[in-house]
């Protein structure tokens, strides 16, 4: 999985800064902030960097968890109790027990993400005729 660590100052500041009021003219200079929240300490620059750079590390691991998120919203409609069921549905979904199968599999990269993960191949649609 390829990915950009698109986190800048504005990323940092929400993490740092949670519901504070501010605008920024350049994601890229700390120096174009404005601060307008009173209530709310600004954070530095060196906190934002650092928080940036926390992002940035951690990033790799929020887009295992995005997609495999992306993969299981795709597959929800296997879950549905009458797609797979012969009394319910004609045609039914003959394999559901392999996309069970998938999707506990795809799951654990949300529980337990990794920096480069390998997903499984998702089964073939198999109707009853």
């Amino acid at each position: 999985m390829s990915y950009e660590l698109p986190n800048s100052y504005p990323q940092a500041i929400v993490a740092l800064a949670p519901g504070a009021e501010w605008s920024m003219t350049d994601n890229n200079d700390y120096n174009t902030l404005s601060w307008y929240s009173v209530n709310i300490t600004q954070p530095t620059q060196a906190a934002c960097d650092a928080e940036i750079s926390s992002l940035n590390a951690n990033q790799p691991l929020t887009d295992c968890k995005s997609q495999a998120s992306k993969i299981l919203y795709q597959t929800d409609w296997t879950t549905i109790p009458d797609v797979s069921d012969p009394t319910k549905s004609n045609p039914y979904l003959v394999n559901s027990a392999e996309f069970n199968t998938y999707r506990n599999a795809v799951r654990q990269y949300i529980v337990y993400p990794v920096a480069n993960p390998v997903f499984p191949t998702i089964p073939t649609v198999q109707w009853s005729s």
